[in-house]
């Protein structure tokens, strides 16, 4: 173990300073937009609104995201990353003070239709800055590392946005405490500026930079690149099946707990943080195991291993045992993730970098967007036992067909994703 962080240190190192700057920003927002998923719901119930107005922020967030993610990668890749990401930081700043004031249920789901827009543009940006800033051989660190900081930095969001707030209680009513709190994590998202406005993107090639925003443009580029919008295709149809089984089961964790188990929501938040904890611990392991077997090979044995704990989970009778096996599942099946983005983030022309990554997590999106309701429908039908089994059961079966597509689909590139 002390050799594995031994090698994160030694790459963190030698990586480029616009990683630093990168890792140090990303830890600073991811913090504050914390603040906003963890109490803005409450924030909204404290000031008496309807628990509509709750869901149709959540639903415009959503909405939002799914819909302008192609479009942002396209931002990203005709404009660059790091402006990009600088610009859209800024604006989703300002949308999040001004949701801390408005009271309107119009204006707040107006405000989470913008802050989905907004952070679309980031999400999107993030794996090619990372990408265009590294070696080859050192993104499966930096890659596992950018997603540990980000588990760490929503248990960190947590911890502070729950303390604030409870300190402001002392002194002030439920709404300015509230208040009060988002505020200051607004201002720790203003804070990753500072580092943001510092990154410099890399030099790009004349052909990248003269390629056109314009849709006429981009069809043209698709046209000269055919074999690289069959291996977007091929990254999207992998990312389509295990979100249509994420979907069903993920956002419904907290629920299976309390209906299966009873458990209490301080239990489940123990649940949710230990699998949260344990994941960004797990991260570091991920590229010494693509390092050994390789990274096609790893990634999909870490999917493939954690869907006996996905079927444990399905048919538990233990609260216990079904924590357990929720949290290392949630370990496993994230380990993943990492690798296969420095997998597609090696494989995919530099000019293509945004929009692959936004066709991707629109899809993943909308696995999740269609599945939901399919999953709710079937424990209400079914019950509490055998509803959560069967989606479960489906989960891992879409799991295990997206695990051996990925393989079949991208195990002849493996020696590309590691070779300078």
């Amino acid at each position: 173990m002390a050799s594995i962080f031994r090698d994160y240190l030694d790459v963190l190192i030698a990586a480029h300073r616009n990683v630093r700057l990168f890792f140090i920003a990303t830890f600073l927002s991811q913090i504050g937009q914390g603040f906003f998923g963890i109490l803005y719901n409450l924030y909204i119930k404290s000031m008496g609104l309807p628990d509509t107005v709750a869901g149709a922020y959540v639903a415009a967030n959503s909405l939002a995201s799914t819909l302008s993610l192609v479009p942002a990668g396209m931002i990203s890749d005709r404009y660059g990353r790091s402006k990009s990401v600088l610009i859209a930081t800024a604006l989703l700043g300002c949308v999040m003070v001004g949701q801390v004031f408005v009271q309107v249920p119009w204006m707040i789901v107006l405000g989470a239709f913008l802050s989905g827009m907004f952070t679309s543009v980031i999400w999107v940006s993030v794996l090619p800055l990372l990408a265009e800033n590294t070696a080859k051989e050192d993104r499966f660190h930096l890659f596992s590392m950018n997603f540990g900081l980000g588990l760490i930095a929503q248990v960190f969001g947590s911890m502070i946005s729950g303390g604030l707030a409870q300190v402001f209680t002392a002194f002030l009513d439920p709404v300015w405490s509230l208040r009060l709190t988002l505020l200051f994590g607004a201002l720790v998202m203003f804070t990753s500026l500072v580092p943001f406005s510092r990154i410099a993107d890399p030099p790009r090639s004349p052909k990248t930079s003269a390629h056109s925003f314009k849709l006429s443009g981009a069809l043209s580029r698709f046209k000269a690149q055919k074999s690289q919008l069959w291996l977007i295709t091929k990254f999207a149809i992998a990312s389509t099946l295990i979100g249509f089984g994420a979907g069903l089961v993920i956002p419904y964790l907290n629920l299976y707990f309390a209906e299966r188990f009873h458990m209490t929501k301080a239990g489940i938040g123990i649940v949710i943080g230990l699998a949260q904890a344990v994941t960004a611990l797990a991260m570091f392991v991920g590229p010494a195991m693509a390092k050994r077997m390789g990274p096609v090979k790893a990634a999909v044995s870490f999917q493939l291993a954690s869907i006996p704990f996905l079927l444990t989970t399905a048919y538990a009778n233990n609260a216990l045992f079904a924590s357990g096996a929720v949290i290392i599942r949630n370990a496993l099946m994230n380990c993943a993730n990492p690798i296969q983005d420095s997998i597609m983030m090696a494989l995919v022309s530099e000019d293509l970098r945004g929009f692959a990554v936004s066709a991707g997590q629109t899809l993943w999106s909308l696995g999740w967007a269609v599945m939901g309701p399919v999953s709710t429908h079937i424990v209400h039908q079914f019950g509490s036992y055998n509803g959560y089994a069967i989606v479960f059961t489906a989960t891992a079966i879409l799991y295990l067909i997206g695990a051996i597509y990925y393989f079949i689909a991208f195990g002849k590139h493996e020696a590309e994703v590691v070779q300078e």
